[in-house]
């Protein structure tokens, strides 16, 4: 009875190793077809572990991609517009100096006129431009709303916010992928300082502020400065403040008119009585100069007073003009940055994908030596087998 019971051990015990054994070769097999070391999480679990968060990895990468696609193709868009906001800027500065030309006729005024009044339209619609999916580029956090609309005076008003939408395209960046019109059109600096000014001169003058500031942020007075002639044949002025009179002296063109924080610099010729009267401004709209220029179009080419405030427009456009160009080089930096975070993203793709292939990827020299040594194996059981069914006792009796 015992020697059933040890040759029934014996024989279950080879059979297991074969089955082993077998298993191995499959397995082995399985590798050689795949190219894979790793065929299931059993295999390795800390390498299956690791080629999980590696594919999470390589899913965020992807999104971070699309997300650069995106804004890419948002902000090229982007620049395209804000560069036609600049060509109309810049046509409208080139009409204005043609109207301060004297020698036009009213006419040839009025001509020019159509000509503002077609850039003024053009612009508008602009500045109301939609995406490829009907959200407004330039009402700020709200694509949705109609940024710019016109009264009945001609007057515009902003309806978007001062917030920019912004797209992340890595852990640790977000990317604007627009500008509020607000910020574009509306609030541009004053290129004559912190002053709009008035003009009252006198015909023939040749009159200009060339740039007036105040350091007094809290001041909103208004001043006035007016011209008269001096006994030596030079000009002094008188300084008002808010109507009552602050300062008087001689003119000096070198150093200009000078009061507490306020410093006034003028330019051209000066006629005896001019006056400039300077209302506290520090920033502009773009669509209020296209608004003044059509309404100066209308003044005569005689009139001193029209003519200095048409020069006034063509600082105005100027500086938007220069304002936009900036606007836009902001735009293409974003750009540059949009490419060489998309260049990191690929460099770390690859790190990536060479991570992976350590552990997932299959040694086949390795994989061909352990199959050989299991085939051998599995060779070896099967003869081991083949011995231990012969081993009875009827074979010794």
């Amino acid at each position: 009875m015992m020697t059933r019971i040890s040759s029934f051990h014996n024989y279950e015990a080879v059979q297991n190793d074969i089955r082993r054994q077998e298993s191995k070769i499959h397995h082995n097999q399985a590798q050689l077809a795949s190219g894979k070391k790793l065929l299931t999480a059993s295999d390795e679990p800390l390498a299956t572990h690791y080629i999980q968060n590696i594919g999470q990895q390589n899913e965020q990468l992807r999104q971070f991609t699309d997300a650069i696609v995106l804004s890419r193709n948002r902000l090229e868009h982007h620049e395209v517009i804000i560069a036609n906001a600049e060509q109309y800027a810049d046509e409208a500065k080139r009409t204005v100096m043609e109207m301060i030309n004297g020698s036009l006729a009213p006419e040839d005024r009025l001509a020019k006129r159509r000509e503002l009044q077609e850039l003024a339209n053009n612009f508008l619609n602009l500045s109301n431009v939609q995406d490829e999916i009907g959200n407004y580029i330039f009402a700020g956090t709200k694509p949705k709303n109609q940024p710019f609309f016109r009264d009945r005076d001609g007057n515009i008003s902003y309806a978007g916010d001062d917030y920019q939408r912004k797209m992340k395209v890595s852990n640790s960046l977000e990317i604007p992928i627009n500008d509020p019109g607000s910020k574009l059109f509306m609030e541009i600096d004053n290129p004559l300082g912190d002053f709009e000014p008035e003009y009252e001169l006198n015909e023939a003058s040749e009159l200009l502020l060339e740039r007036a500031t105040n350091f007094n942020r809290d001041d909103q007075s208004v001043y006035k400065v007016t011209f008269v002639d001096m006994p030596d044949g030079n000009f002094g002025y008188q300084l008002e403040r808010d109507g009552a009179v602050v300062g008087a002296d001689t003119f000096n063109p070198a150093t200009g008119v000078k009061f507490e924080d306020v410093t006034i610099q003028i330019k051209g010729q000066i006629t005896k009585g001019d006056a400039i009267t300077l209302v506290p401004r520090k920033t502009y709209s773009l669509f209020d100069t296209f608004k003044n220029a059509m309404l100066l179009s209308e003044g005569s080419v005689s009139d001193a007073s029209n003519t200095a405030k048409l020069h006034q427009v063509t600082e105005e456009f100027h500086a938007g003009f220069i304002h936009l160009n900036e606007a836009r080089t902001d735009v293409g930096a974003r750009l540059s940055t949009l490419d060489i975070q998309e260049e990191q993203h690929e460099d770390f793709k690859l790190t990536l994908a060479k991570s992976k292939s350590t552990f997932e990827d299959l040694d086949y020299a390795d994989a061909v030596i352990e199959f050989n040594e299991n085939s051998r194996a599995l060779q070896a059981s099967h003869k081991a087998f083949g011995k231990t069914k012969e081993l009875t006792l009827f074979n010794y009796i």
